[in-house]
């Protein structure tokens, strides 16, 4: 099995297995397609994940927009299953996280949107790239972004993952974000790599 139809596999147990609550979403935010289900008297509606329908050519657009390369196995999440909200907890083993972050969220991904939030997201952060930074994720409650570390990108490809909590970065402006040593005292790892990340991710179906 390749890297695409595994991840493709890997992320239709995980949303098996997800609780009913964490599918549950205002319903001006489930395009039409995913909804599933009526919507209840405070206008929350469940939706329903749909195969990927972003393409190899959207992902290298948004990798050459920015000038860097994604990891074998985030661009496979990237193409794998189109969802509304998602999250994953980050316990290594059961009551214990990697750093101080107690869940990573990804940038939205409903039908109908392309890439966009992970376009908003860079952008909101963009500063890090010149730093060596790439974001693609966001700490617990919108703490601040978990990044790959290109500076110390692995030989098959992959990153480190780190992240930065927002208000240790308060105290730089825009250009001093762009210089790495800057950065450097308030770097938080999280996984040595892509693949420890959605190892985690998917843990509970992988027992």
């Amino acid at each position: 099995m390749d890297k695409k139809a595994g991840m493709r596999a890997s992320m239709q147990e995980l949303f098996a297995q997800m609780d009913e609550a964490l599918f549950m979403e205002m319903v001006e935010n489930v395009p039409f397609e995913m909804r599933d289900g009526v919507v209840d008297k405070e206008g929350w509606i469940k939706w329903k994940p749909l195969p990927s329908q972003i393409t190899e050519e959207e992902v290298r657009e948004l990798e050459q927009t920015y000038h860097f390369e994604l990891p074998p196995l985030l661009r496979s999440f990237l193409m794998s299953y189109h969802y509304v909200t998602l999250q994953f907890d980050n316990e290594s083993i059961p009551g214990v996280y990697w750093s101080d972050c107690t869940f990573v969220e990804f940038p939205r991904l409903p039908v109908g949107q392309g890439l966009k939030a992970f376009y908003d997201l860079i952008n909101q952060w963009s500063p890090l790239l010149s730093a060596g930074y790439i974001p693609f994720a966001i700490a617990e409650d919108d703490q601040g972004p978990v990044c790959l570390n290109a500076g110390s990108r692995h030989k098959d490809g992959d990153y480190p993952i780190v992240w930065f909590y927002h208000e240790d970065l308060q105290h730089l402006d825009e250009d001093e974000l762009r210089i790495r040593r800057n950065l450097l005292p308030h770097v938080q790892g999280l996984f040595p790599s892509s693949v420890e990340m959605f190892n985690v991710m998917f843990k509970q179906i992988r027992h």
